[in-house]
C-alpha cells in the first residue's frame, strides 16, 4: 500500500475513502490518535488520516480525487 493523501478531519477522509471504494479501488485509513484529539481544517489540525491504496491504483486515485475537486 503506498500513502495517496493526508486529511486533517475523518468526514473529509472518509468521503474520499467512499468515493475510491465505489470505483473500485481498495484503501485503508490510518489515523493518529492527535486526530482525534484536535481534529481541525487542513494544515491546522496536529494530527491527520492517511490513505493508503495499491500501489498500482495510485495513479488512478490521484486522478479520480482531482476530478472530483474540480
Amino acid at each position: 500500500m503506498k500513502l495517496l493523501e493526508k486529511y486533517a478531519n475523518l468526514p473529509e477522509a472518509y468521503l474520499v475513502k467512499g468515493m475510491l471504494e465505489s470505483n473500485g479501488i481498495p484503501v485503508v485509513v490510518q489515523a493518529d490518535a492527535l486526530s482525534q484529539i484536535f481534529p481541525g481544517p487542513a494544515g491546522g489540525g496536529m494530527g491527520f488520516i492517511s490513505l493508503y491504496v495499491p500501489e498500482d491504483d495510485l495513479d488512478v486515485a490521484r486522478q479520480l480525487i482531482s476530478n472530483h475537486k474540480s
